[in-house]
């Protein structure tokens, strides 16, 4: 009973984080002390406008990450985002979709052209998994056995060889991706690898807590904040209302009310004598009556009327 109600605790816990701090505008997310694919991936998100319910996602499981990744071995964490990285990559397509690709020199030549050329179009973590695919495929048709995979292949023949198996298995991983970094646009491809950012960002912070809760058997550790991250770093835009304070305030911030004696120690001596010139002369001049006279008493044999004539309304014009 008790591990059934603790996953909920926390689940609660979790999301009565405060982020309406992060619904106002864009937010900016970076990692540090993380593998740099990991890194590549925050910076990656960066690039995407996202809606409440992914700034919700999105911190939910920066929080989660936060907690726990300091909380498990350090080579733990990087074999984890390691392993994680790449499966969720290479698993992305249904590669029966695809005819396995024949990988040249010429294939790998275009592809490297497309990166030269799209590098600053494309989210950085889509550039990341085009760099990594022309490396691995360097490696690949450098790779002792490659000729007679070739040879097999093309007559057709049953692959029974063990490397030629792994090396057919690696081309077939990677033949969806070279079909759609040389068919697809930039903008294609970042829309495309979007759900994998978010996919890869949550499935990590699932596994960092599952790994320290099944290896621990220390207390839950209290959830991070997002004003005292340690491994992240969180900041959001201004928004156009907060931008014009901020001005505003810059402004009001440079004006020097009362200048400092050391600002400005030249003493003036010579100033006009004060006078009333500026009064008019009228004001100046006696009065000619009694202050009494100015406000007459009310007359004495003043009666009021007993009655008063009914109100009309001919003072109106006619339509």
């Amino acid at each position: 009973m008790i591990a059934l109600i603790l996953p909920l605790l926390f689940f609660i816990n979790i999301h009565a984080t405060d982020f309406r701090d992060a619904y106002k505008g864009k937010i900016h997310l970076e990692s540090t002390g993380t593998p740099a694919e990991y890194q590549i991936l925050i910076d990656s998100i960066n690039h995407y406008e996202l809606s409440k319910s992914d700034k919700d996602e999105v911190l939910t499981d920066v929080i989660l990450s936060d907690t726990f990744f300091s909380r498990i071995p350090k080579n733990e964490l990087y074999i984890l985002i390691k392993m994680e990285t790449y499966k969720s990559v290479l698993s992305f397509f249904k590669t029966s979709d695809y005819k396995t690709a024949r990988v040249n020199q010429s294939e790998i030549n275009e592809l490297m052209k497309i990166e030269r050329k799209y590098k600053e179009d494309l989210s950085p973590f889509a550039h990341w998994i085009l760099k990594a695919v022309i490396r691995d495929l360097n490696i690949i048709i450098k790779y002792k056995y490659y000729q007679t995979y070739l040879t097999q292949k093309s007559q057709n023949k049953s692959l029974k060889n063990l490397e030629l198996l792994k090396l057919d298995k690696k081309i077939t991983l990677l033949t969806p991706w070279i079909k759609t970094f040389t068919k697809s646009s930039p903008e294609e491809i970042n829309l495309l690898t979007r759900p994998l950012h978010f996919d890869l960002l949550r499935k990590l912070a699932f596994l960092s807590k599952t790994i320290y809760q099944t290896s621990s058997f220390e207390k839950s550790p209290k959830l991070a904040s997002l004003d005292k991250l340690k491994l992240f770093k969180y900041s959001r835009e201004l928004t156009t209302q907060e931008s014009t304070l901020k001005k505003i305030d810059d402004v009001i911030g440079n004006i020097e009310l009362f200048p400092s004696k050391e600002d400005n120690n030249t003493e003036i001596t010579d100033l006009p004598k004060p006078s009333n010139d500026w009064i008019p002369k009228d004001d100046l001049a006696p009065l000619k009556v009694k202050k009494s006279e100015l406000f007459p008493k009310p007359d004495p044999n003043y009666q009021r009327p007993d009655s008063l004539p009914e109100p009309v309304n001919d003072w109106l014009l006619e339509i």
